[in-house]
């Protein structure tokens, strides 16, 4: 039977639906990060993530985000604005892009604890290989934040994405071990918006979670999904209309290898390689 473009607009209804379900679970455990600029204007920095392993308390984002921030970082908990207390250690972000921060201050845990839900080992995948080869980008888009009123209006984005094919990791000094590339061109559609559309600008996704959510048409998307990455980085390739657009996420066996020697967590080593940590003053 041949599919009907009714038939067509329907599935899409449905799978942006299931897609609604996993993104609003992700967004319990997704922070957004802001910034006074130079002019002293709010403005949106990035995403993160929330993490507890070993009865310990951290955020993970991208590193260029925290070094974009020059040590004026925020999150907003309520009406405060709030400078999380911790630790940052940090990679340099060339290859790979990542800073996590241990909490440190009892109050603020206990209130993040009351807005937001911290991601267990669980909740995370370290595979290369999924069910299929599509994955959900949750984050908040710099674009889609709007200041007014004295008040932050933000509005998270949640991208499905295929597994980019051809991408050449040499040329770029990657490995599909340490990272996983997304495809970014052409029209994709949202769990927000089903109706092929042009990807949006990312800038203040990176940091956020990317993650597969197995087989969310039938089960549960809420508990199906897996935290699989971070986003870090956007690359183009090539000019004009046929510019190629590919997303890396730094993959989660990098992130907790990362962690496991900047915080001394009592995990397992995963083969990947590894990433020397440095503190952030």
């Amino acid at each position: 039977m041949a599919i009907t473009p009714t038939t067509l607009q329907l599935f899409r209804q449905i799978k942006a639906q299931q897609l609604s379900i996993a993104t609003e679970a992700i967004l319990q455990s997704t922070l957004q990060f802001y910034w006074y600029n130079e002019e002293k204007q709010l403005k949106a920095l990035g995403s993160g993530v929330l993490l507890t392993i070993d009865n310990r308390f951290f955020v993970a984002t991208a590193a260029h985000v925290i070094h974009q921030g020059h040590g004026n970082t925020f999150v907003l908990l309520g009406d405060y604005e709030v400078t999380l207390a911790g630790t940052w250690c940090a990679t340099t972000p060339t290859v790979v892009d990542l800073a996590v921060l241990e909490l440190s201050d009892a109050a603020q845990l206990a209130e993040l604890q009351r807005a937001y839900r911290f991601l267990t080992l669980t909740d995370l995948s370290t595979r290369r290989r999924h069910l299929n080869d599509l994955y959900l980008i949750v984050g908040y888009p710099a674009t889609k934040t709007k200041v007014y009123g004295g008040y932050s209006h933000a509005k998270p984005y949640p991208l499905q994405a295929q597994e980019a094919s051809g991408f050449d990791f040499a040329t770029h000094q990657l490995q599909p071990a340490t990272h996983l590339v997304l495809d970014g061109t052409g029209l994709v559609v949202s769990a927000s918006n089903p109706n092929p559309h042009r990807t949006p600008d990312l800038e203040g996704s990176s940091g956020g979670g990317v993650w597969h959510n197995g087989n969310y048409l039938k089960g549960d998307p809420a508990r199906e999904k897996r935290l699989v990455g971070l986003l870090t980085r956007e690359v183009y390739e090539g000019r004009g209309p046929g510019r190629r657009r590919s997303l890396l996420v730094t993959r989660t066996a990098v992130l907790l290898e990362f962690m496991r020697q900047a915080f001394g967590l009592s995990i397992p080593a995963p083969n990947t390689r590894k990433s020397k940590a440095t503190p952030v003053v």
